[in-house]
């Protein structure tokens, strides 16, 4: 069989109906066991137009050659006209045939999937393989391994087309450094004037020094004078004023008084008062290094405050709580933690404690659809009042799919359970069941949204 003949596992025909496994196929037809993903725990029958000789699959697409094209819609319209037949001509014995679906240039027909039913009551012609249907336990039990395919031929021969474009372009960019090297000029040195700086005579250097230096002296005492001459004025404007005895001067110098300076005087005078202030030219003064002195306007000068700044003024309040989106909590360690409490209270929980472990709706429980916990709980009381002594154990699960719908997060499991249970006259029963279960990640942990087990 060719490696890329069958549908591969997990494929979507008709939007909704998912490849399982293969069950069989003759020369025009092959079969597939498919889930209803739209009803959860339905299963059913897909046969696709496959003519073995003639036809060929590209990914999921049936191609088949012009040659025999004719033969391939001839058979497409007969299938067609033999299931609208069925559905008007329905007989008993037959498998039920519900419908078809026209998807990747063939024809799918949908049938009922009968658990050990013969092959050649789905299939037109002789089958390959003279066997029955297995049963739906079994095929979900043994999964059959994907076909190989030619992926790793397909690898290698792309690996080597890759080596083979690398050793052209490296051959490529040799080539071109050879003939650079041969076609280079030669390098023509030429040398710059070098510039030196200009000789200057040591003592006209020191003369302009000093030049410099009686310019800058001359400034300064220009500068003195005029700073000189304006404090004078200031001095002369607070002589005018009569202080005020055992008066305070704006509130703030009580008894002060007023000291007339000497200007011309080269030396500094001795300032006494009961409080002394600064006049706004002392920082030109003490700039220039000149005899500072005390004068009191009267006044107090206050220091310049910086302004401090406080981060709480920038506080800003968004007023909106940003959520963080929910993230997927499934691992096999978690599935396994929620499955050892689940079927511990199966054993041994209250009805209350077994209700909890479910989702408020559940989509379905066994074979009742869409109940709530009240259904749960009558289903439970009469389960427990009939077996007393109760024993549940989890053999093994696998995680068939994990994935989101409503920003709610689900996950598929199939499971196997190990169950004993007796009653107190001393009936006894036990056994292995297989089932499938869907739980919903909920804020208060795992959920049961789906449950039911195979016959």
């Amino acid at each position: 069989m060719e490696s890329n003949k069958y549908l591969p596992v997990g494929s979507i025909i008709g939007g909704h109906y998912e490849t399982v496994d293969v069950l069989g196929e003759d020369d025009f037809e092959i079969l597939y066991l498919v889930r209803d993903n739209h009803r959860r725990g339905s299963f059913f029958v897909l046969k696709e137009l496959f003519l073995e000789v003639f036809s060929s699959r590209n990914q999921k697409v049936v191609y088949t050659i012009p040659q025999a094209q004719g033969v391939f819609d001839k058979r497409k319209e007969e299938i067609i006209l033999d299931i609208e037949n069925a559905k008007r001509n329905r007989q008993i014995d037959e498998v039920k045939t519900y419908g078809y679906v026209e998807e990747n240039d063939t024809i799918y027909t949908i049938m009922q999937f009968t658990n050990n039913s013969d092959l050649t009551n789905y299939l037109q012609f002789q089958a390959k393989d003279e066997m029955s249907l297995p049963s739906l336990e079994e095929i979900l039990a043994n999964p059959k391994k994907e076909k190989k395919s030619s992926i790793f031929l397909k690898i290698l021969i792309i690996t080597v087309i890759v080596g083979v474009v690398l050793a052209l372009y490296a051959n490529k960019i040799i080539q071109e450094d050879r003939d650079k090297a041969e076609e280079k000029n030669k390098i023509t040195v030429t040398q710059e004037p070098i510039h030196h700086p200009r000789l200057t005579n040591r003592r006209t250097t020191d003369l302009e020094t000093s030049k410099e230096l009686i310019e800058d002296k001359l400034v300064e005492e220009t500068v003195e004078k005029e700073v000189i001459a304006v404090i004078k004025e200031e001095t002369l404007v607070v002589e005018d004023k009569k202080p005020l005895e055992n008066a305070s001067l704006d509130g703030f110098v009580e008894e002060e008084e007023l000291i007339s300076l000497d200007l011309e005087s080269e030396e500094s005078p001795i300032i006494e008062e009961s409080k002394t202030l600064q006049p706004p030219l002392a920082p030109i003064i003490q700039e220039l290094e000149l005899p500072t002195t005390a004068i009191s306007l009267g006044k107090e000068i206050k220091p310049f405050e910086r302004e401090t700044h406080n981060p709480e003024n920038n506080a800003i309040s968004l007023g909106t709580k940003i959520e963080p989106k929910r993230v997927n909590n499934f691992s096999r360690a978690s599935i396994q933690k929620f499955l050892n409490t689940f079927i511990a209270s199966s054993a041994s929980g209250s009805v209350e404690d077994i209700a909890s472990q479910y989702d408020y709706h559940v989509d379905r429980y066994f074979s009742l659809n869409n109940v709530t916990h009240s259904t749960i709980k009558k289903d439970k009381r009469r389960y427990n009042k009939k077996w007393i002594h109760r024993s549940f154990t989890i053999d093994n699960f696998t995680i068939l799919k994990i994935y989101t719908k409503d920003n709610t997060n689900y996950c598929d499991l199939k499971t196997t359970t190990k169950w004993h249970v007796s009653t107190n006259s001393g009936k006894k029963a036990s056994g292995r069941s297989r089932g499938f279960m869907t739980i919903k990640q909920t804020d208060n942990g795992f959920k049961v949204k789906s449950i039911y087990t195979l016959k």
